[in-house]
């Protein structure tokens, strides 16, 4: 058994808890959280991004969703940790687990702080009928890395307004908008723990966590007549200018820490608007201590991420700009590697092509040549960073070849990697922040033979992929409505992939953004958006064959209205990634004559967009 997990029940048997639980968010529900917050990882060895670790007397079981499955019985093998397949009929679900095994006077503890109110309600509802006691307020397991000597510290990172320019819209503006929707839901307040909503809000950037552009955050807003908007954050990060703004529209800074003394002492004088699926219990349970018995908590989806879902004009159009800078730096490294590995590339790609990489990194003779994951993500990394006004990346470069590509979020790091050989495929996923943008986009190339499988599998993903492109819908749509267009050839095969076709994307904020996606599965709590004219969200079907291959083709697209028809109106999607697709990977005996013309028209616009952006650019 894996140290860590002893010392936890160690920990566990001193304080007479029966389970405990470990999450890989924070106290703000991320996604992508900082070091300091990767306490999950630090107790199990797992590094995804999703992971629940629930802990008796007896059993370690990890749960996560099929993004991970691949990568976590890998990274969990021998540490006695039973992984559990979150999502899938096989295993029991967290729930399921704990109304199975829960008895009368038995002590479920967790991090009260990083657990939201919405989880702990599915969690534990079906134990409702028995006398179990909740343990909110012991960290056991950040206490465990604390004594082990090696936890990072909390970062302090700048925090800087938006320009306007990018931004496109005044705080004050804002606040409005936001004043109108809460108080349509008879509510005086609105608080947020959520650290992109707040960012774009306030018109602030911050540099708390790797690749998000975001300060780790509060907000607590009095609205009406008098609206008094309270910041809860590090106030050693703000620079000038970013204070001084906040000042102006009359923001009060607050020390981050402060934040469940603020909300238990303040006098409420109305409702409260939280989402339950992001406030953490005990941040819950801190307004409801301050509040008078004749006001309630109202939970639902906060009316900054609606609003921030939906990019306005300037975002778009700056969106638009950076993503065509960014998709000809993809560009460049799709060529630029099939050319160190000797492939035949178009013509019309040896411009794309970038000699300074071919010359280090190609094939001089027959022998000793190696080319890596580590260096095809070097040079990835290297050809987006010089493009204009980049600020880095918006997550970590997935470059994995042949069966490593089969786990979705792998990574490759100098202790696990493969050498590209000249044959199979590689398969990379990235992206950007720009001032304006928060890019993500993935491409499979052959790196010479492929096998007809192979082809066919790359071919039946694109099917898909132009499918769902060019769908049109009637407005009120959501995307479990079109999902079906990108997997029903896939479907037709019996092949699926494990995680959602499409996720809404940031505006230099975070690369994975709600309400908005992309998937058949219904998922109690999660968000589900109407699809409106101005939000962004991914096209990325995949076939992904654990211990052969993986194969992704992604694409960033923003919500359109095509027509109106009869009154009704109809949507569509615009690209706003321009990156070629490999076809050297295309079965064209499986593609109909439509979609034939599709991909033409999609490879000719690619090159025509990006011929000026390397005009522009070099």
């Amino acid at each position: 058994m894996r140290k860590e997990i002893t010392a936890l029940r160690e920990q566990m048997n001193k304080l007479n808890i029966d389970y405990y639980i470990v999450t890989t968010t924070d106290a703000h529900n991320s996604e992508y959280v900082s070091e300091k917050d990767m306490v999950l990882r630090f107790i199990t060895g797992f590094s995804g991004s999703n992971g629940t670790l629930l802990v008796s007397k007896s059993e370690a079981l990890l749960w996560t969703d099929g993004r991970y499955y691949i990568q976590c019985e890998k990274e969990l093998s021998g540490s006695g940790i039973v992984m559990m397949r979150e999502g899938d009929a096989r295993d029991d679900s967290i729930e399921q687990f704990l109304a199975k095994s829960v008895k009368d006077g038995e002590r479920i503890g967790f991090n009260g702080d990083n657990i939201t109110a919405h989880r702990a309600k599915i969690w534990f509802r079906d134990i409702n009928d028995r006398k179990y006691e909740l343990i909110t307020d012991v960290d056991l397991a950040g206490h465990i890395w604390d004594e082990n000597g090696d936890r990072p510290d909390a970062i302090c990172g700048r925090i800087r307004n938006q320009d306007l320019k990018y931004a496109g819209e005044e705080l004050s503006s804002k606040l409005k908008q936001v004043n109108d929707k809460v108080i349509k839901r008879n509510c005086t307040y609105l608080f947020t723990s959520r650290p992109d909503d707040i960012m774009w809000l306030f018109n602030l950037r911050g540099e708390d966590v790797a690749y998000n552009p975001v300060a780790l955050s509060y907000a607590f807003i009095s609205l009406g007549t008098a609206c008094e908007a309270h910041l809860f954050l590090n106030g050693e990060g703000l620079d000038n200018d970013a204070r001084c703004k906040l000042d102006k529209n009359n923001v009060i800074i607050h020390a981050y820490e402060d934040i469940f003394g603020f909300l238990k002492s303040y006098d409420y004088k109305g409702n409260v608007m939280v989402d339950e699926r992001e406030i953490s219990v005990n941040a819950k349970e801190s307004i409801c201590t301050g509040l008078n018995t004749k006001y309630s908590v109202i939970s639902c989806v906060s009316p900054i991420t609606e609003l921030k879902a939906v990019k306005n004009d300037a975002e778009i159009a700056n969106m638009k700009k950076y993503f065509l800078i960014d998709s000809l730096a993809m560009t460049q490294y799709i060529f630029t590697v099939k050319k160190i590995m000797g492939c035949a590339i178009p013509a019309e790609a040896e411009a794309f092509v970038l000699d300074e990489y071919v010359a280090k990194y190609a094939n001089k003779s027959n022998c000793d040549f190696i080319f890596d994951e580590i260096q095809a993500t070097k040079i990835c990394d290297e050809i987006r960073c010089k493009m204009p006004d980049c600020e880095g990346l918006s997550f970590a470069t997935i470059a994995a070849y042949g069966a490593n590509a089969a786990m979705m979020h792998y990574e490759a790091s100098e202790e696990s990697y493969a050498e590209c050989k000249s044959c199979g495929m590689l398969l990379t996923d990235c992206g950007g922040q720009y001032p304006g943008a928060t890019t993500d986009v993935t491409r499979t190339i052959a790196l010479g033979e492929v096998s007809d499988e192979q082809k066919r599998d790359y071919t039946l993903v694109l099917k898909g992929w132009l499918a769902l492109m060019h769908a049109t819908w009637l407005y009120g749509c959501t995307g479990r409505n079109l999902d079906i267009l990108a997997r029903q050839y896939l479907w037709n095969e019996g092949i699926d992939y494990k995680c959602g076709t499409g996720h809404g994307v940031g505006y230099n904020l975070s690369v994975h953004e709600g309400p908005q996606n992309v998937r058949w599965r219904y998922i109690e709590g999660s968000s589900e958006a109407i699809l409106k004219p101005g939000m962004v969200i991914t096209n990325e079907p995949g076939v992904y064959k654990s211990g052969r291959y993986g194969i992704r083709t992604e694409n960033t697209m923003l919500v359109i209205e095509k027509f109106v028809s009869d009154n009704e109106q109809y949507l569509g999607f615009e690209n706003l990634t321009w990156v070629p697709v490999d076809t050297d990977l295309v079965d064209y005996s499986l593609l109909d004559d439509k979609e034939k013309a599709w991909l033409e028209e999609y490879q000719a616009e690619v090159y025509s967009r990006l011929s000026e952006q390397r005009r522009i650019h070099g």
